[in-house]
């Protein structure tokens, strides 16, 4: 369990990284999360891994295009609105905060 929570913190720190240091390539930077996507989707592949991803990838762009006609912010490199990129950090957010949360609870129950 404590080998799943360091490759979870990982690829957090990973995802991190690559946002802070790709930001200004966007079309690279998403291939990126993509490949990402893949071995976390290869890795979590429930039915509720899969809706937890999917939503993750249409809401949470949703919601900043929303903030962002607001005025609330704005992204540097748009592809419309928001980066392309966007969609899948939150998507690969969603799993990793879900199986962070449930790694965690596991070894704190112990």
């Amino acid at each position: 369990m404590k080998k799943d929570l360091l490759f979870e913190l990982f690829m957090y720190a990973l995802c991190v990284t690559l946002v802070a240091t790709l930001w200004e390539k966007p079309i690279f930077l998403m291939f990126c999360y993509v490949i990402i996507s893949v071995i976390l989707l290869i890795k979590w592949h429930t039915r509720n891994d899969y809706l937890f991803y999917l939503v993750a990838f249409v809401l949470g762009p949703l919601a900043e295009f929303v903030a962002i006609l607001f005025g609330a912010w704005t992204y540097t490199k748009p592809f419309y609105v928001i980066p392309v990129w966007l969609p899948f950090l939150w998507g690969i957010s969603s799993l990793l905060m879900k199986n962070i949360s449930e790694t965690l609870s596991s070894i704190l129950r112990k």
